[in-house]
């Protein structure tokens, strides 16, 4: 009972952490893509970001708080380790997560609307949505490259090492160029305008090539590290078939972005994310995070069964509230502005 209990929770990590990359992760790359703006466009461009994030780009948060209330309460251990050695670059996420969501709400909601301010406001954000993209994925890379030493007493050892090389801050750079790529594959569909559209249908383009060549220098640093993540893979059946799946997506998306199909392709975005995010976890399952002393498993990690129990009745009922409000959100808002941008 307790297994199936873990696996509950486990789902629940997987499920909110595929929702946030695919939905947060647009939203980062609205800002990212907001550095390599069209000239002609840029009001434009501004108006339709703000317009697409206005309705949840809060509400996206909520899968990255589940991960970390599940990660805190169910499985202590494995919290306690990460939020020890990785608290550097935790702490540089969350001030990207905080700069970015509080200059968003001042560009969108600032009654004066100067231009001044809202120069300033729109480089915060832009700059922090790359920065807090950069931490996830050096964060995701930092969980298993077996570097975690919370004993040492050695700063640098403890909480540098774990994080810092080739390898983790080339998964930021592979974070970021898939949420630019998602974005734009977002913001294809919400736009009306023919020019802006096809601005994006290029930068989807552009960024669906960009992921393969990062992901290319995340197999590269990882043999640098002595990861050797690419003969990892490929020697892992369900993480090869992720890998193959998500490669051939990229052939049918560039067909499905030229021909303009904005929902089948952002359906066909978000499982190739989907694909990319299986494969990772898959060939690291059963275990939260490796560390000098060797992995720590999920079930190594978990709390006691009653904590285990309460954690799983609360995710339950609160799926029951939480969907539903989140559709009605999504719905009411989108009608509202489903006028033209």
């Amino acid at each position: 009972m307790l297994e199936l209990m873990i696996y509950v929770l486990l789902f629940f990590v997987g499920a909110s952490i595929v929702l946030y990359v695919v939905l947060g992760g647009a939203d980062y790359g609205a800002g990212i893509l907001e550095l390599l703006p069209s000239k002609g466009n840029r009001a434009a461009q501004k108006k339709l970001i703000n317009s697409a994030m206005g309705p949840v780009w809060e509400a996206n948060h909520m899968w990255l708080v589940i991960v970390v209330v599940i990660l805190f309460m169910g499985f202590p251990k494995a919290f306690q380790n990460i939020m020890v050695s990785l608290h550097l670059p935790m702490v540089a996420l969350l001030l990207g997560i905080v700069i970015r969501g509080s200059t968003f709400t001042f560009r969108h909601y600032d009654a004066k609307q100067t231009g001044k301010s809202q120069k300033f406001y729109s480089a915060a954000f832009s700059l922090s949505s790359l920065w807090t993209s950069i931490w996830l994925g050096i964060i995701a890379a930092s969980l298993f490259r077996g570097k975690i030493n919370p004993s040492s007493l050695d700063f640098v050892e403890a909480y540098i090492d774990p994080w810092w090389g080739f390898f983790p801050f080339s998964m930021g750079i592979f974070t970021s160029v898939i949420f630019a790529y998602l974005s734009a594959v977002f913001l294809a569909g919400e736009a009306t305008d023919i020019e802006l559209k096809k601005f994006y249908v290029r930068r989807a383009s552009y960024g669906n090539i960009g992921v393969v060549i990062t992901g290319g220098l995340v197999f590269f640093s990882s043999y640098i590290d002595g990861q050797k993540l690419f003969i990892q893979f490929i020697q892992h059946p369900i993480s090869i078939m992720s890998l193959l799946f998500a490669s051939l997506s990229f052939g049918i998306l560039w067909f499905f972005i030229e021909k303009r199909n904005v929902w089948l392709t952002r359906l066909l975005a978000s499982i190739q994310v989907g694909f990319i995010l299986v494969g990772w976890f898959a060939l690291n399952w059963p275990n939260a995070l490796n560390t000098v002393s060797g992995p720590i498993s999920f079930f190594e990690a978990a709390a006691p069964e009653p904590t285990i129990y309460q954690l799983n009745l609360a995710l339950l009922i609160g799926s029951l509230f939480i969907f539903p409000s989140l559709f009605y959100l999504i719905k009411v808002f989108k009608s509202q502005n489903s006028g033209p941008n």
